[in-house]
């Protein structure tokens, strides 16, 4: 559902994945902060609207429908089918660690050193012993994997 509401905002076919992967890095980060008793799509797509119109502001990579008014507009009819299975931050958090458990552990311990640890690839190459190239090609695959994984087990389609 926040592909679908990165492409009906107007955000460029080429940067949905890295909003969408931005999105996903900002809201690990600030996970703590998250209602519980509120629906999770809406905060994912919340933190999506900022930096999609940050986007906007600074480097006008991303071309946007309308404004703040009409993300939000977006968004509130996006709510609607929030009822699907997979919705609750307890499903894709569940999914999310079983899909982690799941990867080789070459790849599980650059995820794990990539977003639990913070490192940038350089610092856990470093930590590694393993060439940068390495540790990219590793993190790429391991994403490519996780999103599958994830897809499957919440039985979401790509948009």
């Amino acid at each position: 559902m926040l592909r679908v509401y990165l492409r009906a905002a107007g955000c460029a076919d080429e940067l949905v994945d890295d909003v969408w992967q931005e999105t996903m890095i900002v809201a690990w980060r600030k996970l703590d902060q998250y209602d519980r008793t509120r629906p999770f799509g809406a905060w994912l797509r919340g933190i999506a609207a900022k930096i999609l119109l940050a986007h906007r502001r600074n480097a006008r990579r991303v071309v946007l429908i309308g404004d703040e008014e009409a993300l939000e507009y977006l968004s509130d009819q996006l709510h609607r089918y929030q009822q699907l299975p997979g919705d609750t931050l307890d499903d894709k958090l569940a999914a999310l660690r079983e899909c982690v458990s799941h990867l080789p552990a070459h790849e599980r311990n650059c995820i794990e050193l990539r977003f639990q640890k913070d490192l940038m690839p350089a610092s856990i190459s470093e930590a590694t012993g393993d060439a940068l190239e390495t540790v990219k090609k590793r993190l790429q695959r391991a994403k490519s994997r996780l999103l599958e994984c994830i897809e499957k087990k919440l039985r979401i389609l790509p948009a």
